[in-house]
């Protein structure tokens, strides 16, 4: 795909060079994708970081069935692409990792450089390896509740700004 139309299809979001997106992607605002990303027919929320060399959500054959090759599937974009693969706002995902079909990352969440993430991650966990493990969480919950309960990345920047410098005041944070 060409720099021109995903700049066009996604004005405020920032896509490095060689990146390859499917059609049926959605990326919200204010989210960037490293260099040389792969990302197929999932759905990315507002704020998300992206480094480079990322796969998210791209084609798993069947292996059931007698033979894995997609030439005998009816449809194969939609055998292969099968299970939703969502990334919630604000989640952050490392350089060179792998986030397989079906995952969804909750808000907030963080997945290591270098990871492979094949099941869900829930919001504001911290999770690393091949195959990715819950190391532990950004906050208690609490401050998870007060978060989630603000939507902040549903704001523009400046607002977004306001509301997390709340936030961060009212628990104590950075």
């Amino acid at each position: 795909m060409k720099l021109f139309r995903t700049r066009r299809r996604y004005p405020q979001v920032k896509i490095s060079r060689l990146c390859r997106i499917s059609k049926d992607t959605q990326i919200g605002a204010h989210s960037y994708l490293g260099q040389n990303c792969s990302v197929t027919k999932a759905q990315i929320g507002r704020y998300v970081s992206i480094g480079d060399h990322v796969s998210i959500g791209n084609g798993e054959h069947a292996l059931t069935r007698v033979s894995t090759s997609s030439m005998f599937y009816e449809d194969g974009y939609a055998v292969l692409t099968r299970g939703d693969c969502v990334i919630d706002h604000d989640a952050w995902i490392g350089v060179d990792a792998i986030v397989r079909r079906g995952v969804h990352m909750g808000h907030g969440a963080v997945l290591g450089a270098n990871s492979f993430a094949n099941k869900d991650i829930p919001p504001f966990a911290i999770a690393v390896g091949s195959p990715a493990r819950i190391v532990g969480y950004r906050f208690e919950p609490p401050v998870q509740e007060a978060i989630l309960a603000s939507e902040w990345w549903l704001a523009e920047p400046g607002e977004a700004r306001r509301i997390i410098d709340r936030l961060e005041k009212e628990h104590g944070l950075a």
